[in-house]
Order: structure tokens, then sequence, then C-alpha cells
């Protein structure tokens, strides 16, 4: 009896709230198998390869009517076999891969406007800066408010958001993150205009804040401020060129584990074109980033009294920080060269070339190569004609050639096969800055250390739709 009055309680709350409005519950399951011989960072000829598939399980209730919308996401994100409750018979489960992915209500607060409030996702601007990080397994999404305006007519959208992070209430005082270098509130403002059907402008405005290590009291802020031009771009792409444009520039401070805060200086800039063809089944691209770096010969110069020739430009960092943006789809599967410690702080410039062939509705192939190079003068560890009186040998500036191939199978619509693969040919001179080749300055011999750098991962995702009071027309 119990039962039947829970189903009919289920099925009036149901029909209450279909009646004037729409209700959809689905959901994704991600699986990937992954292989690792260098990732984020070179490896040596006796590491070992590393292999697992880690899994990315998510539900969603969303819920639309007249006046507001809202949306709850279940996720469970795990290695597998990272099960940290257990025994000797078998995984039990995992305490804290469970939790809430998305949680938020949107009001309507005008025929072109409405606000969002709650942990949402935000992606601006090819998520360079602010994005879900759809690579990670945990994904990202951030506790915000989102105020937004949206004239489709006039082709004006206007997304103002502020985050702000606690670790627990603040009823005393404001607590210290138990993370250094953790973002503490980052807030933003993007405007874009949309130019007849193809060209879109935006202009992003990011104010960022670290909290000092050991001060509650102290925010260090962080200005990041760019605009992004695409042509091509949009849903509905057509053949002929497509491009975008992407220019940043960063200032202010930030926080360090050392000196307590140092001043920024540093930008980004990228910039690609290309051709689609075949009715949009052929995509050829050419392009070039520039994460801005350190000079370290400059950084370095002193005077005849020994200081700093230019103290100002040595102790402020001008390496970007790319906040929350995305990685994987614009650097690869090998991705150290876009850290400081991956360049010595030096930048990256990295002419790439990108190629997508569509075989059919179903299948899809792309091929990726990167030429990254240091942006600045690096000094080694050697000198001239092995004469510690003379001059620092720099390294040379090229880091070697990354290829990544890509593929996808879609079973159905809901069914899909992902994989990729990224084979790294690194240089003689990024070797020597990771360690992995020697000079032996006695015998003028060189020793090779390095292995096969290498990434590979296959993905099942399942998208299905489990209720939907919408009529299917």
């Amino acid at each position: 009896m119990k039962t039947k009055n829970i189903i009919l309680v289920l099925f009036l709350m149901t029909a209450i709230l279909t009646a004037n409005a729409q209700f959809v519950i689905d959901g994704s399951f991600r699986a990937r198998f992954q292989g690792f011989h260098g990732y984020k960072a070179p490896v040596n000829n006796e590491t070992e390869a590393t292999f697992g598939v880690d899994q990315q399980s998510r539900l969603n209730f969303n819920y639309t009517n007249e006046k507001y919308s809202a949306k709850l996401t279940l996720q469970d994100a795990r290695v597998w076999g990272s099960d940290d409750m257990w025994n000797a018979t078998g995984n039990q489960r995992n305490s804290y891969g469970l939790g809430v992915y998305e949680a938020w209500v949107e009001l309507k607060t005008g025929a072109k406007s409405a606000v969002k409030v709650g942990r949402q996702e935000w992606n601006y601007n090819g998520g360079r800066f602010l994005s879900s990080r759809g690579w990670w397994t945990t994904g990202l999404s951030y506790d915000a408010f989102l105020y937004k305006y949206a004239n489709k007519d006039g082709g004006l959208f206007v997304d103002f958001g502020l985050s702000y992070n606690n670790e627990m209430a603040p009823t005393t005082s404001d607590y210290v993150n138990a993370y250094p270098g953790r973002v503490k509130s980052i807030n933003f403002l993007n405007v874009k205009k949309t130019i007849g059907t193809k060209l879109d402008v935006s202009l992003n405005l990011i104010l960022s804040g670290q909290q000092d290590n050991t001060n509650a009291n102290t925010l260090y802020g962080k200005g990041t401020e760019g605009i992004f031009v695409c042509y091509n771009m949009g849903k509905e792409p057509t053949d002929g060129v497509f491009g975008t444009l992407s220019a940043y520039n960063q200032h202010g401070t930030q926080a360090t584990t050392t000196t307590g805060w140092q001043k920024v200086s540093a930008y980004m800039l990228d910039a690609q074109i290309g051709f689609r063809a075949m009715e949009t089944k052929l995509e050829i691209a050419a392009g070039i980033e520039m994460l801005s770096g350190k000079d370290l010969v400059k950084a370095a110069a002193k005077d005849d009294n020994g200081k700093w020739v230019d103290s100002t430009y040595t102790f402020t960092t001008q390496t970007i920080d790319l906040l929350e943006g995305a990685r994987h789809p614009y650097y690869g599967g090998v991705i150290d060269y876009i850290t400081a410690a991956g360049t010595y702080s030096a930048g990256l410039m990295d002419p790439y070339v990108r190629v997508k062939y569509k075989m059919s509705k179903k299948n899809w192939v792309g091929l990726d190569v990167f030429l990254p190079m240091l942006a600045n003068d690096v000094y080694s560890n050697r000198y001239t004609d092995d004469d510690p009186t003379k001059d620092r040998i720099i390294y040379e500036k090229g880091l070697g050639t990354n290829i990544d191939i890509t593929f996808g199978h879609n079973i159905s619509p809901e069914v899909k096969i992902v994989g990729g693969f990224t084979y790294a040919m690194i240089s003689d001179s990024y070797k020597e800055m990771k360690g992995l080749r020697t000079y032996d300055a006695t015998n003028k011999t060189w020793e090779d250390k390095s292995g096969q750098q290498y990434v590979g991962y296959l993905m099942l995702i399942v998208t299905p739709k489990f209720f939907s009071s919408e009529k299917e027309k």
C-alpha cells in the first residue's frame, strides 16, 4: 500500500510540475581509457608507461517555466579502482567521488534579461580564460551570480558574473584558503556584438583575486582584459574562410609561496585562419599562439656594481596565467611547455596546423601539428668552448614537434566513441633543459636518456534522455 501511495504522489507531482512547464531528466556517462608516457612532463627511457580508466557520470534534472528555470546535476567522478572504502574481498565505494556539479536557478528579470544564481558552468570566448574544462574528469563549475542580457535582434549580448569562495561559513572571519594559489574570487564582464551572420566580436574583462597564504585580510587582484573575434565559427558554419583572433593583457599582483606577492605584466595572442570545403566536411587551418614570458638574459643582467640593470623587470612575472581556461583543446596531449616550469618562465610561441575531415555523418578524423618554441632566451649550464670564464650558452628555442591524431565514431545520436594519440618529438635543446640529455665536458660527449613521449586515450560517451514532459513532434 505504501509503495502505491509513493508512486501516486510522484505521478501527481510530475503532472503538476509539467502542466505549464518543461521537465527533462537526462544524463551523461563517459568512460576514458588512457595511456601515458610523457604527459605534462617528458620522461626518461627507464620510465614505464602508465595506464588507467577514469569515468564521469552525470544525472541532470532540468526544469523550465515562463518565469524561471532550474538545473540540478549530480556527478560521480572517479578513477577505476580508486575507492577509499574497501575490504579484502572487493571495492565498496568512493567517499568523495559523488557530488553536485550544477545547482542553479535562473530568474527572468525582463524580456531580454535574467539572473542565474548557484553552481553553474561558465564558457566564454573559446574557453581561453573561463571554461568548464571538459577534458577534466570532474569538469569545472563556479559558485556564482550571473546577470545576462541578450538582444538577439540587435546582436548584443552582455554577461556579468561574480564568484567568491570560502572553505566554510565565515561567521567570525574570512578563512584563509588551505591551498596556496587557489582563486579566491573571479569576476567578469563580457560584451559580445554579432555583426551580420558570421562575425562575432567580444570584449572580455576579468578580475581575479588570490588570498595571501597567511593573511586572510589581504587579497591580491589581477586584471585580464582582451578581445575575441571569430568569423564563420558559429553553430552552422559554411564553406569558405573562417578564423579566430584572441588578444589579452594581464596585470596586477598575485600571491606566491615565497615572497608573498609579485607584480604581473603578461599577455596572450592567438590568431588562426582556415578554409572549409566539401560542404563543411573538410577543414584546414593554420595559426600561431604566443604566451608571454620572461627574457631570462635580460632579467639576469647586472651592472658593474652588481646591481640589477632593470629590477622592476627582474622581479615582475611575465608569465600569463590562463586562469580557469581550457588547455587540452589548444595544446594537445603533451602540455608541459605551457607552464612556467616547463619553459623556465620564458614563455611560448606555438605555430600549428590543424586538419579535420568528416568522412560521413558518423565518422571524422583530425590531425594537429604543433611546433612549440621558447618565446625568450634561456641560459643553459654550459659555457662557450667549455670555458667558465666565457659566456654561457643560450638554449636553442625550438622545443620539438607534437603530432595529435584524433577520431570519432557516432554509433547513434546518444552513443559515440572518441579517441586520440599524441606523439612528441622533443628537441635536443628541450631534452637538455629537462635533464634528459647531459654533456660531459671532460670527454666532450653527450648522453641521451630521453624516452618516447606519447599519450593515448579512448572514450565511450553515452548521453541518454530518461524523461521529457515535452511531447515529441
